[in-house]
């Protein structure tokens, strides 16, 4: 019976018109316009400003994505320049950031490659190898992406296979690399990075022991070489597994050690002798000049006689005496 009468009483809140407002009462033109605001006006004007707000939203959030895109292409020319590829730890932490900030803009993938490629050059292999997994399973249709990334994470592969210290360790991750390698070459035979797999299989065979199928994967491509330069390439990677020799993993403290000893090895060389300082004498007295002496004309030699020397006289013997001696 109490629900009844609750009932019957919002039915008849519902049907009492609401007062009409002193502006209207003024203007009684106004009581249909008034009318529909009372009636759907009001749903109405929300619906316009959810609607102005979503329109609002979505301009909003496409200026900031070109903003975002604006950013993302700048970081990508910083990274990109000759200056920033060649650059060390402390640009490797810049890219990092970028790539954070700007890894799912267009831009992304190429920021991520130039990432990978510096991990490469800092020998940090593993990540590099996480970061171009990571691009062959995202490039999709972009496939010039996903062929960077498939000869950058065998490259990778390679770099981790040349820090194991075990010889068999190093062989069998050799192997794993030449694989990879192998793989991509098989799988794209049109491929501008043909060549560079193909070298990396037969350079990565001859480093995991099967050096005789490596001379004759060399051979096959020397024969097959399109031209002098191709040559040249594979001759030149040859040659240099073939002088290839692992090279001890030394810790950071020798290391540094060595770095002290060659440090202190060029300061000695740099060195010069000290030069002994002269004691100080006595001030130098002005010399006067010193008359020549006069040069007096040497005497003219005598003429040589002609006539010959004369003989000594000889000498008169003494007159005999005429007294006879003393008897």
């Amino acid at each position: 019976m109490k629900t009844n009468k609750v009932n019957a009483m919002s039915e008849n809140e519902k049907n009492v018109e609401p007062e009409l407002p002193a502006f209207v009462k003024k203007a009684p033109e106004l009581i249909p316009l008034w009318d529909w605001w009372v009636k759907e006006g009001r749903s109405t004007a929300i619906m316009v400003a959810v609607a102005g707000l979503a329109v609002a939203a979505f301009y909003g959030a496409r200026n900031w994505m070109r903003g975002r895109d604006a950013a993302a292409s700048a970081a990508l020319m910083k990274m990109a320049s000759p200056n920033a590829m060649s650059g060390g730890a402390g640009l490797v932490e810049e890219q990092e950031a970028a790539v954070e900030d700007y890894g799912s803009t267009k831009a992304g993938p190429k920021l991520r490659l130039i990432l990978a490629k510096s991990y490469f050059d800092a020998e940090r292999y593993e990540d590099a190898l996480k970061v171009d997994d990571a691009l062959v399973r995202d490039a999709g249709k972009n496939q010039d992406m996903a062929d960077i990334a498939a000869v950058g994470r065998a490259q990778a592969l390679e770099g981790i296979a040349s820090q194991d210290e075990s010889e068999d360790g190093r062989k069998a991750k050799y192997k794993v690399a030449a694989d990879a390698f192998a793989e991509y070459a098989a799988a794209n035979e049109k491929s501008y990075l043909l060549l560079d797999a193909k070298v990396g299989a037969a350079r990565c065979k001859a480093l995991s022991g099967d050096k005789e199928g490596a001379k004759a994967d060399f051979a096959a491509l020397t024969e097959g070489a399109k031209d002098e330069a191709e040559k040249a390439y594979v001759k030149r990677v040859e040659d240099a597994v073939k002088r290839y020799k692992p090279r001890a993993r030394a810790s950071l403290l020798d290391v540094a050690n060595s770095a002290a000893a060659q440090l202190e090895k060029e300061k000695k060389a740099d060195a010069k002798p000290a030069v002994p300082v002269a004691p100080k004498s006595a001030p130098a007295v002005e010399a006067k000049p010193v008359a020549k002496p006069a040069v007096t004309a040497a005497p003219k030699p005598a003429p040589k006689a002609d006539a010959k020397p004369a003989a000594p006289a000889a000498a008169k013997p003494a007159p005999k005496a005429d007294a006879k001696p003393a008897k």
